[in-house]
């Protein structure tokens, strides 16, 4: 499929029928494909994109018995004014080198990170809130403006395995249950502009073992164990 468009202008819902063991919604090796407007329950995956697949989500909201949306296969997923709650797993996974660009989006209450990512994210002006984790990266590159991560269970944003984040103006990275963010394994961080602070761990930026980097740490105002030259 492609060039096709899915719409409702009266809040419309998809729901799952397979008690949680297959997707709600599947779009695969199609280009252009846009979902809009509904309310997605249920199901292992709310929202999969696979198979090298443009997928364009717009004011829905997702909530799924696993992930909430789920991007694969070297697709990549459109994100514009969506609510991804409560799902029991991660609001929304990254993999296999895709990539996920959200706006505006709420990714809220969800059991675990808000989004893991395993390729490439770009978020602007979205909102990570109350999740088991705000975002968590690896082998990954990020670039954040206008994002808000708070009152994760565990790190607002962790990175490992070499990833990449730029923090541009408006990130706020506050109450959070560990760091505010954790850096690991060659990671790197560098703040544009960006507050880091009040979270619980008792460091707002950690520099962990092994090898991290991280540029103008200090404009975050927050306590740091990171050293730089």
């Amino acid at each position: 499929m492609g060039r096709l468009t899915l719409i409702t202008k009266k809040g419309a819902s998809i729901s799952d029928r397979s008690n949680g063991s297959s997707g709600v919604v599947a779009i695969s090796d199609s280009n252009s494909v846009t979902v809009q407007g509904f309310t997605i329950n249920g199901g292992s995956v709310g929202v999969g994109c696979y198979t090298a697949s443009a997928c364009y989500l717009t004011g829905n909201t997702v909530q799924a018995a696993g992930i909430g949306i789920q991007t694969a296969g070297g697709s990549r997923a459109f994100l514009e004014s969506n609510v991804i709650q409560n799902n029991t797993f991660e609001g929304s996974s990254v993999e296999d080198g895709s990539q996920m660009f959200s706006s505006n989006d709420i990714f809220q209450d969800n059991a675990g990170q808000g989004i893991a990512v395993n390729g490439g994210f770009v978020a602007s002006n979205s909102s990570f809130l109350n999740n088991g984790g705000g975002i968590i990266a690896v082998a990954s590159n990020l670039r954040l403006q206008g994002v808000t991560v708070s009152g994760s269970i565990g790190n607002g944003i962790t990175m490992r395995a070499g990833s990449t984040a730029v923090f541009q103006a408006g990130v706020t990275v506050t109450s959070n249950g560990g760091d505010g963010i954790h850096l690991e394994d060659a990671s790197f961080g560098g703040f544009q502009s960006a507050t880091v602070t009040g979270n619980s761990s008792g460091l707002d930026v950690n520099c962990a073992p092994q090898f991290t980097i991280t540029h103008f740490v200090a404009r975050t105002g927050g306590i740091t164990n990171c050293v730089e030259p």
